[in-house]
C-alpha cells in the first residue's frame, strides 16, 4: 500500500519526469478525481465507509491497478487543455486533443462499474 500522494509523486518523478508539463497540484487533483470516481463503485480498503478519499489515503496495488488507467486519461486531458490554451500564444499543440481524450474518458467511465464492482458471494 502507498498513499495516493506517494503514487502521484512516483508518477511525476519516475514515469513522466520532464515530459510532464502539469504541476504536482494538478496531477494530484486528477488522481483524487479518479480515486473518488473509483470509490463510487468499489470500496477502497483503507477508508471507512462514507469517508472521502484524500491525498493521504492508502491505495493498495490492486486498487491502483484499477484507478491508474482512468488517472492517466485525466492527466492526458488536463495536459491537452493546457497545450490547447497555449495555441493563442503561437504554440503548436501535439498529441491528442482534449475532446479526443474526453471521448475515451466517457467510454471508460461508462464501462467502469462493470469492471470494478465486486460483491462477495456468500453461500448458505
Amino acid at each position: 500500500m502507498a498513499a495516493l500522494s506517494e503514487l502521484v509523486q512516483r508518477f511525476m518523478e519516475q514515469e513522466r519526469g520532464a515530459a510532464n508539463i502539469l504541476p504536482l497540484e494538478s496531477v494530484t487533483a486528477q488522481a483524487l478525481a479518479a480515486a473518488r470516481f473509483h470509490a463510487g463503485f468499489a470500496d477502497i480498503a483503507a477508508i471507512p465507509e462514507g469517508a472521502d478519499v484524500a491525498a493521504d489515503t492508502d491505495i493498495s496495488v490492486s486498487e491502483w491497478a484499477q484507478i491508474r488507467p482512468l488517472f492517466l486519461l485525466y492527466v492526458e486531458r488536463e495536459t491537452a487543455l493546457q497545450l490547447e490554451a497555449t495555441r493563442s500564444m503561437g504554440a503548436d499543440p501535439f498529441g491528442r486533443s482534449s475532446s479526443e481524450v474526453g471521448n475515451e474518458i466517457t467510454q471508460m467511465e461508462a464501462d467502469y462499474p462493470r469492471r470494478v464492482f465486486c460483491i462477495p458471494v456468500i453461500t448458505v
